[in-house]
């Protein structure tokens, strides 16, 4: 069974956008030459979730303004002495509809890690369109892809592998769901990745109990059949999702849940907003919480998970 896997050295990110990306096309070989030369750790990951970006630079949700804010982590990323080996974007990188705009808008927000080197991956969110995504970000559309219809892929890295998968069922609609086709090939992609431990990455929240009468289900439908593949299967060792707009590390029969904060606006008050620093060990992972406002409670927050 094919299986996308994105090469962290030699793979290209293109950027081709409308409006305010008219134009950019990066390669891999045109790099910012200070930030392309620092040390990128190969277990090193940026993980964001939840950048919400509008077609406009203008455009607040809740009394944030979600450019700004991608803005000021993709110039913290810049800034960093150890780089990452990739960025990821857990879904929802589009505000509400994922309009052409909101992706031209992403594609110019993200050009300066393109032109430092940066490896990109995306997953897709409830408020993210497949294709106008992929036409703001051609290099995001694999060239032979494991499943028509949706996006996913695997990531290896020295001390794990992470899966990325796509939770998008309906734009704009909270629900989210894998489907069986998706599940088949996660349990076949883990079997055959069976020597070192797994990362499953995806925009919707595990969801174990079902909602109360006449609400919709927030989190992922299938639920129930993704543990089912995965709580068999000994090496898989965490979840990561987005979606709540909440910074949390839990647990279920033994698999770590962690849920990445927002890049945008949190749900509540006392809730931080940024991105995760998530590094791999051989027998574990140790995480980091970066903020958006440097005077949070929360900013600097250091979790050290250990491996079932």
């Amino acid at each position: 069974m094919p299986i996308h896997v994105s090469d962290l050295s030699r793979r290209r990110f293109l950027l081709h956008g409308s409006a305010g990306a008219a134009g950019l096309a990066f390669l891999s070989g045109a790099r910012d030459a200070v930030a392309a030369d620092r040390v990128a750790d190969p277990n090193l990951f940026a993980w964001l979730s939840d950048t919400h970006i509008p077609e406009s630079d203008q455009i607040e949700a809740r009394g944030v303004n979600m450019t700004a804010n991608l803005r000021q982590v993709v110039g913290e990323l810049r800034s960093l002495e150890t780089r990452p080996s990739g960025v990821l974007i857990n879904g929802d990188c589009a505000y509400l509809k994922g309009l052409p705009g909101d992706y031209a808008n992403l594609a110019a927000c993200l050009a300066p890690l393109a032109e430092a080197g940066f490896p990109l991956h995306l997953t897709m969110g409830n408020h993210d369109d497949r294709g106008p995504l992929y036409d703001a970000l051609s290099d995001q559309r694999p060239d032979d892809p494991p499943i028509e219809s949706k996006h996913v892929s695997l990531i290896e890295s020295p001390h794990a592998n992470l899966f990325l998968l796509d939770s998008l069922r309906e734009v704009n609609v909270v629900t989210g769901e894998l489907g069986q086709q998706q599940l088949r090939w996660l349990a076949a992609a883990l079997d055959a990745h069976a020597d070192k431990p797994a990362v499953i990455i995806a925009h919707h929240n595990p969801q174990f109990e079902p909602p109360a009468a006449n609400r919709p289900w927030s989190g992922m439908l299938d639920t129930d059949d993704l543990f089912e593949v995965l709580t068999s299967r000994d090496h898989v060792k965490a979840v990561v999702f987005g979606h709540t707009h909440r910074w949390t590390v839990g647990e279920h029969q033994g698999i770590h849940l962690i849920n990445l904060p927002p890049v945008a606006y949190v749900f509540a008050d006392a809730m931080p907003n940024g991105w995760v620093s998530a590094r791999m060990r051989p027998d574990g992972i140790d995480l980091e919480l970066r903020t958006i406002d440097a005077n949070h409670s929360r900013s600097g927050e250091r979790v050290t998970l250990a491996w079932r």
